[in-house]
């Protein structure tokens, strides 16, 4: 620090209110940092590395919603292109429903490539999502791609603690601490000054994502799908919460840089908890979540489903349940014999049939979910320690690439299948007389194609508030522990 530097901060000091001392040690550290061409060069290449991962996040989601609406319209015109037939038929041939891709999974593709893309809707079954692009793309798909999201998660924190590792212990180390507290400079101000100064260059990090975010999300956002101003609220959100994470790395990196006894000793510790945080954190928080809250496999969970199955009838005219359900319909419609009925019997088994499995599903998918959600739940317990645990799922959150967006999204399909088999065997119980009736392109016409819009941005703040309490904790942590490292600030 130059002389000049600590006689203005000093005669600030002696000069009420102490607004004055802050902005002054403030505009001191921010000199500094422009002085430095090692910060300079470190936040240009930030800045790029960001703007590159939007650009090619915005290139991928144009590409996706290009290739999905293209399969949805060819798949449309497989559906209506179908020759006379058995409605029944017609439902085993099934149609796709394809999710929409969130425009902010430009920044955040979340679970995205993990989960699949498209849904296969046929009778009697709700089948998992296709199509994981993370399988599709070998080993360096699995590892995860260059995202916006792994830069402010990863590498944001970084730089503020390379550029804030020093601010105390550097003071000391050369002696210029000791001149600031003699002159009557309180710590809590030194902390605050330098505190405004780092968070400002944080902010400064997040401005060039924040701005490319705002220009992406308006050039990909269709207006009669979603809401622009939904998807505005969303990206502001994500910007809070980022800018809260990143605070909270400030006031670690000057608290540790206040008790440390020199800098390179500060250094280490800040790198001993990025790791932490990035890396090995996050791996055991999930193998914790796992063996507390854990998930069937795919056969057990299918072998669950198909047991319950079991219990009704099907395709069975010999299962106690079908003799059960015909004798009800007979005496319903006062007949004896199921030719005398005045609508198909057929269509009534089948639409029965389709109830039954309604409820298996909706329970054994529903507790997948809500496992889903207590993993989830787990891993973020400690993220007022360990914000990434709390940051991740946030902002999967509110880009709609978390897990519960994704739910929501096979719940809408369903809802559709659930659609196409009622229409189904409603014309079947009306029109069918004998086993050779065969409908036409009018009912596959009738029969509307699947549409789905992402929930408001009531959705995410509704099911978040655990991470964002999470996140406030780590910055009301950090922020505490800087004012008790800082009051303790002793020069050698």
């Amino acid at each position: 620090m130059s002389d000049l530097a600590i006689a203005r901060i000093a005669d600030n000091a002696r000069t009420p209110p102490r607004a004055h001392v802050i902005r002054a040690i403030a505009a001191k550290e921010w000199l500094e940092m422009r002085r430095d061409r090692r910060l300079v060069a470190l936040f240009a290449f930030a800045a790029l590395l960001m703007l590159a991962a939007l650009a090619f996040g915005a290139s991928e989601n144009a590409r996706i919603s290009r290739e999905r609406a293209a399969a949805a319209e060819a798949d449309r015109a497989l559906w209506t292109g179908q020759s006379d037939k058995n409605p029944h038929a017609a439902a085993h041939f099934g149609q796709y429903a394809f999710k929409p891709t969130s425009p902010l999974s430009l920044a955040d593709p979340g679970v995205d490539p993990y989960v699949g893309s498209a849904v296969w809707l046929e009778a009697h079954k709700q089948n998992e999502t296709q199509f994981r692009a993370a399988r599709d793309g070998g080993v360096a798909g699995r590892l995860g791609s260059l995202s916006l999201a792994f830069i402010l998660q990863t590498i944001a924190p970084l730089i503020v603690l390379l550029t804030g590792f020093a601010s105390f212990s550097g003071e000391r180390e050369t002696g210029t601490l000791r001149q600031l507290l003699s002159l009557g400079a309180r710590p809590d101000d030194l902390l605050a000054g330098k505190a405004l100064a780092l968070f400002s260059a944080s902010v400064a990090l997040l401005a060039p994502a924040f701005l490319g975010a705002c220009v992406a999300v308006a050039l990909l956002t269709d207006p009669s799908k979603l809401s622009l101003a939904d998807q505005f609220v969303r990206l502001g959100a994500l910007t809070a919460g980022y800018a809260v994470y990143l605070a909270g790395f400030v006031f670690l990196a000057l608290g540790v840089s206040a008790l440390a006894k020199n800098s390179r000793a500060a250094l280490v510790t800040l790198l001993a908890f990025w790791l932490a945080n990035s890396f090995l954190a996050p791996r055991l928080a999930t193998d914790i979540a796992r063996s507390l809250a854990p998930t069937p496999t795919a056969q057990e969970f299918r072998a669950a489903i198909a047991k319950d199955k079991a219990r009704t009838f099907g395709h069975d005219e010999t299962h106690p349940a079908y003799i059960a359900f015909r004798d009800e319909v007979l005496k319903t419609y006062g007949v004896s014999r199921v030719q005398d009925l005045p609508v198909s019997f057929r269509g009534l088994t089948l639409r029965k049939d389709d109830e039954n499995g309604y409820a298996i599903f909706d329970r054994h998918f529903g507790a997948l979910q809500a496992a889903f959600d207590r993993q989830d739940a787990l891993r973020a317990a400690t993220g007022f320690l360990f914000p990434l645990l709390a940051l991740q799922p946030f902002s999967m959150a509110f880009a709609g690439s978390d897990s519960r967006a994704q739910f929501d999204f096979a719940s809408a399909a369903e809802a559709h299948r659930r659609d196409i088999q009622n229409q189904v065997s409603d014309n079947i119980i009306h029109f069918q007389h004998d086993d050779s009736y065969a409908a036409g392109s009018e009912l596959w016409k009738r029969i509307a194609s699947f549409s789905y819009s992402a929930p408001a941005a009531a959705f995410p703040f509704a099911h978040s508030a655990q991470t964002i309490v999470a996140l406030i904790g780590w910055l009301a942590v950090t922020c505490a522990f800087a004012f008790f490292a800082a009051r303790r600030l002793r020069p050698l």
